[in-house]
């Protein structure tokens, strides 16, 4: 009995050890680049695939991911859910000033007619309450990822409908009054300020039909049951909680990819003082907790 105990602890070690030295493995562009198509198709590939693409490499990675999504022959349920799960897994696998790159990527990419669902989606993993983040420390993340953001988003077709689910991604998850005016502050083309200043009020009441409109485009009609079937499962991990002021950055990303089964749990109640809010779906969509990754808890905001 010992020696078989014996065996699986060293075939354990040895199997770990393999997956280590597999992470350490960095992927040329080549490579990666072949790996896309299965990332979209397998959420354990991505991860993986996400370990061995350097960081240089990260945000055309995202790019070339969101386009790839884009592209799939499904149902706008699937489609949403993919967006979904792959813009959390991006943002969990960058490390570092790249996270902030990596998430104005994925504003800068998705399709606006799905932004409305990732946003929602996003803004859950981003709230300031869930992540216990301080007013100072959450509006110094909001404020990163606006700036990368606004000069990403200049870069395309409809920079100021893009900025404006960027800056909802934080408002909505925080009870702060003095943000939206400091996120406002950071796009630098006056009439983009103005716009999304008009837009603000409406999209944080669930309401997209002007930004729809402005970027010519249809909202998704989705199951909303259906959509959150595919996305997953009960808890939402943070996003932002280790990105904190203060914080060193090489231990920012210390617990990435632990999963569930380590036993630790996150709260769900989040968000108590939200205004619940819908998608403009048929069948609405209030607070839900969905879950594609889990991060464990930093121990020092437990």
């Amino acid at each position: 009995m010992k020696r078989i105990t014996s065996v699986l602890t060293v075939t354990v070690c040895l199997l770990g050890c393999m997956s280590l030295l597999a992470q350490g493995v960095e992927l040329t562009r080549s490579q990666w680049l072949k790996k896309i198509g299965p990332s979209v198709m397998d959420e354990s590939v991505l991860k993986e695939t996400l370990t061995q693409v350097s960081d240089s490499d990260k945000v055309e990675f995202v790019q070339r991911l969101m386009t790839a999504v884009s592209r799939m022959p499904v149902e706008p349920e699937k489609k949403a859910a993919t967006f979904v799960n792959a813009a959390v897994a991006c943002i969990q696998g960058a490390k570092d000033e790249t996270r902030y790159d990596v998430i104005a990527e994925v504003f800068a990419t998705v399709p606006i007619s799905f932004l409305p669902i990732v946003t929602e989606e996003l803004s859950r993993r981003f709230n300031q309450e869930f992540n216990k983040l301080s007013d100072e420390a959450y509006e110094n993340i909001a404020k990163s990822v606006m700036k990368v953001a606004e000069e990403r988003n200049a870069r395309t077709e409809d920079p100021a409908v893009r900025d404006t689910f960027v800056a909802l991604a934080f408002l909505r998850g925080t009870d702060n009054p003095t943000l939206e005016a400091k996120l406002l502050e950071l796009i630098s083309d006056e009439r983009t300020r103005r716009l999304v200043a008009g837009w603000l009020p409406a999209a944080m009441n669930g309401d997209y039909d002007a930004l729809l409109a402005a970027a010519d485009v249809d909202p998704v009609k989705i199951n909303v049951e259906e959509f959150q079937r595919q996305v997953g499962h009960s808890n939402v991990e943070s996003l932002v909680s280790r990105l904190r002021s203060g914080s060193a950055l090489e231990q920012v990303f210390a617990d990435s990819w632990v999963s569930t089964a380590t036993g630790f749990n996150e709260p769900t109640d989040f968000g108590v003082n939200r205004v619940p809010r819908e998608y403009p779906f048929p069948g609405g969509y209030q607070n839900q907790n969905l879950s594609v990754l889990y991060i464990r808890p930093s121990r020092k905001n437990q």
